[in-house]
């Protein structure tokens, strides 16, 4: 009797092992996939761009803002429809910033209760400090919050419009507590 009890105990442990390790199949046959992890944040404040006289100007001097990138584009439909955008937004204090390799020419009849500053970004820092526009040569738009970090990103934007209604995101944006 004790030897039946024992064979019982180690065939019912045993049959559970097997079941607890046999590989299972998916029953709708996709593979199962981890949940991709959100990006990184991206922060600017440690770049500089350079004004026509060639002076660095700090990038978290000119925050919140947005970054124009326009290399090899005038783009003055683009700049003057960000800066009324900004303009009516519900951060009129943030700075349009327009960059380019060169210093480049402001279109005129800007609004002027906007801060617009052409800054001059010769070795393309801050297209390569985002991931999302690093390969791309493209026109590009960034909201930057005041700490510095992305917000938004657009490639290939050609109007505001692209990203006028998250203007709102750069008053609202909590800036990082300073140590």
């Amino acid at each position: 009797m004790p030897l039946l009890i024992m064979s019982i105990a180690v065939i019912a442990t045993l049959v559970s092992l097997f079941a607890v390790a046999w590989p299972r199949r998916n029953p709708n046959g996709t593979p199962q996939v981890a949940p991709p992890s959100p990006p990184a944040a991206v922060k600017l404040t440690g770049h500089s761009l350079f004004d026509a006289d060639g002076a660095a100007v700090p990038l978290h001097d000119l925050t919140p803002a947005v970054v124009l990138l326009v290399e090899g584009c005038t783009c003055a439909d683009l700049i003057t429809g960000t800066v009324d955008a900004v303009a009516a937004s519900k951060a009129p204090s943030a700075t349009v910033v327009v960059v380019a390799a060169r210093v480049p020419t402001l279109p005129p009849g800007l609004n002027e209760k906007v801060k617009v500053r052409a800054l001059a970004d010769p070795n393309s820092s801050v297209r390569a400090a985002v991931p999302f526009l690093a390969p791309s040569r493209t026109t590009a738009a960034l909201l930057v919050a005041a700490d510095g970090t992305v917000i938004r990103a657009v490639s290939s934007v050609t109007a505001a419009s692209a990203f006028d209604s998250e203007l709102g995101n750069l008053a609202t944006a909590v800036p990082a507590p300073t140590a």
